[in-house]
């Protein structure tokens, strides 16, 4: 397995490995214990230890695949993901009322100097505030609108800005598709562990889903600062890289560049600037018009060389919440007559619907555990020594019982007492086994530790001089009593057993 990852690491993108790709690993590897915890680690094992070796490396090739492609899903999902985070909500039901409560609390909050200026573009989320106050920040400082410049900016950057911004951005990724994939665990396992363990596995699964999930949302959020200052940092520093990578001359003063940007915002956006003028006469007297003509001209004729080795990640995208621009209607508080709604924080609310839904699924998987109070009746008869199977065992704890032997014949119909049940078995541990009864003297039998259920090594020992012990080990014991022991000998061990058993001192050593 290590090396088929090892070899699919050579066809991904290292930022998508990282972000994308070992959290979804992780995520179906942590399911499958839980599966596995279900059934029985021993069980698993066996199953496991028990295929062809093509089908191990079948397996794991479906694993890997199944890993690339759910991989890809994530990584095409998480700009929603990110909107989500961020706090756009307006299509969720009830989505725009919350988001107004929300959004209260920030207007004092005490990163103010990373938010939005305007408080009309505040988000409900602290993750969201930061990302859109680092968008907002070139439109306040130079009248950039920074949605429609950045994928224009980013590829004038020097490299080693765009490395380090591109770390900045994986470490983003990485705690968003964490957190969305916590989320996913608790809905996923817990509903697995309502089926297959008990109540608190049920609890460890949601609430643990869920600290993972809000862990990795903190980590988002101090992942967001560094982002963002870079993303400032890009305008402040670069921003005449790209005039210089469009062939346009730079700007004299403040309010000439303000008016530049206007107008190459206006051509951007709307496919024409205002007028014909995009930079102001240069130093030969030339006509504004003149000199828009011939740079267009050179424009087309070469374009900039950065274009050419722009790398196709999502390296260059800005956070996700700026693909739209911040003054929507969406994303403002609805206006309303009355006093504004009280603030509301959100982490408390998420935190108690985290405990009810352990609570609740704890709830389920007590209830499935102890069942109504039906009778348990055999559907037909159910010889002694034999695992019972699904189906065979009608009422309300029945899946209980399923797994576990009866001790004495049981006919059709009868109520079952689990008393007279032997313990729940691994499934096929009697495959490839022989039911066996010893009865020898007391005096010969040393079975104090035997009880059903448990794994022993059984030694003859002859009571003759000069004849050697037999040791059976992996024995299973099925019943137990001070007359006699009823074993599961393997098949293949059994008339070694039988021929050293009689006249022998009998003694049982459990296996720890």
């Amino acid at each position: 397995m290590g090396g088929l990852v090892e070899a699919a690491s050579g066809v991904l993108d290292r930022r998508l490995l990282t972000t994308a790709f070992l959290p979804v690993l992780a995520f179906l590897a942590a399911v499958a214990a839980v599966a596995a915890a279900g059934f029985g680690w021993s069980a698993s094992a066996t199953w496991w230890s028990g295929l062809d070796v093509e089908v191990h490396v079948l397996l794991g090739v479906l694993v890997l695949v199944v890993t690339l492609v759910a991989g890809q899903l994530v990584a095409a999902q998480r700009a929603a993901l990110m909107r989500w985070y961020e706090g756009y909500w307006a299509g969720l039901p009830g989505g725009r009322a919350l988001a107004a409560r929300c959004r209260l609390r920030h207007m004092t909050g005490r990163r103010r100097d990373l938010y939005p200026a305007d408080d009309d573009l505040l988000l409900p989320t602290e993750l969201g505030n930061l990302l859109r106050g680092a968008e907002e920040h070139p439109r306040e400082r130079y009248l950039i609108d920074g949605v429609t410049a950045w994928p224009r900016l980013y590829v004038t950057l020097p490299e080693s800005f765009q490395q380090t911004f591109a770390t900045a951005a994986a470490d983003l990724e990485l705690m968003v598709t964490l957190s969305g994939l916590g989320l996913a665990f608790a809905v996923v396992a817990g509903g697995l562990a309502i089926w297959l363990l008990p109540w608190y596995g049920v609890l460890l699964c949601v609430w643990g889903g869920c600290l993972v999930a809000w862990l990795a949302y903190r980590g988002a959020v101090r992942s967001a600062g560094p982002y963002g200052q870079l993303f400032r940092a890009a305008f402040d520093v670069h921003r005449f890289a790209l005039l210089d990578a469009l062939g346009l001359r730079r700007p004299a003063g403040p309010a000439e560049e303000a008016e530049q940007w206007r107008r190459l915002d206006q051509l951007w956006v709307v496919g024409a600037a205002d007028d014909d003028r995009i930079t102001p006469p240069d130093d030969h007297g030339r006509e504004p018009e003149q000199a828009t003509t011939e740079r267009a001209a050179t424009t087309e004729e070469k374009p900039p060389q950065a274009t050419t080795e722009r790398p196709a990640t999502t390296e260059e995208k800005p956070p996700q919440a700026t693909t739209e621009r911040p003054a929507t209607t969406e994303d403002k508080p609805p206006q309303a007559s009355g006093p504004p709604p009280r603030t509301l924080r959100i982490g408390p609310w998420l935190l108690l619907a985290a405990l009810l839904a352990g609570l609740s699924g704890a709830a389920v998987a007590a209830w499935r555990t102890a069942g109504p109070a039906v009778p348990l009746k055999a559907a037909g008869p159910l010889a002694p020594y034999r695992l019972i199977r699904e189906g065979e065992v009608h009422g309300g704890t029945a899946h209980l019982v399923t797994g576990r032997y009866p001790l004495r014949p049981i006919p059709a119909g009868a109520v079952i007492d689990p008393a007279g049940l032997g313990p729940k078995l691994e499934r096929g541990a009697l495959v490839g086994r022989e039911i066996v009864t010893v009865r020898p003297d007391a005096a010969r039998l040393m079975a104090d530790t035997a009880a059903p259920g448990v794994s022993a090594t059984v030694r003859l020992v002859p009571a003759e001089p000069g004849r050697a012990a037999v040791e059976t080990a992996d024995v299973l014991v099925m019943d137990a009593a001070r007359s006699g022991l009823v074993l599961a000998v393997r098949a293949d061990r059994l008339d070694r057993f039988l021929a050293g058993i009689a006249g022998s001192n009998v003694y049982l050593v459990t296996t720890p």
